[in-house]
């Protein structure tokens, strides 16, 4: 397991928006910065910068990313859960995704500070 990652600070505050299963893929989503689109049969969730989301869409704003900046192959065990362990033990909650290339870990802003520490605090380097 990794002991120690290198995490960027995504400078940019990001929503968590739910829309009803089957719509289409709204134009704001695409942009700079961080965006997904995950599908369900009870909805579909995206993610993306908040300055971008109409405020009638139904989201949870004030999310921060971090963005894990290392690389590792599908198979190495225990990445993200380097990231996640220290995050639950200091009581902060997630919303976490990855991509083929690596991990990103949304918390709550009002979360940050404490995120920052026990990540710190766990031996991962911080960067912005």
């Amino acid at each position: 397991m990794p002991h120690k990652l290198l995490i960027r600070l995504v400078d940019a505050e990001y929503a968590i928006t739910r829309l009803n299963i089957g719509s289409s893929m709204p134009e704001w989503l695409p942009g700079p910065g961080f965006w997904t689109v995950s599908s369900s049969r009870e909805e579909m969730t995206l993610v993306c910068r908040a300055a971008r989301v109409p405020s009638s869409v139904q989201s949870s704003l004030g999310w921060r990313c971090f963005r894990v900046e290392q690389h590792f192959a599908f198979d190495v065990p225990g990445v993200l859960a380097s990231v996640l362990r220290p995050l639950s033990d200091a009581g902060v909650g997630v919303f976490a995704n990855s991509t083929f290339s690596t991990d990103y870990i949304f918390v709550a802003g009002s979360d940050l500070d404490k995120a920052v520490q026990a990540l710190k605090d766990h031996g991962h380097e911080l960067t912005t």
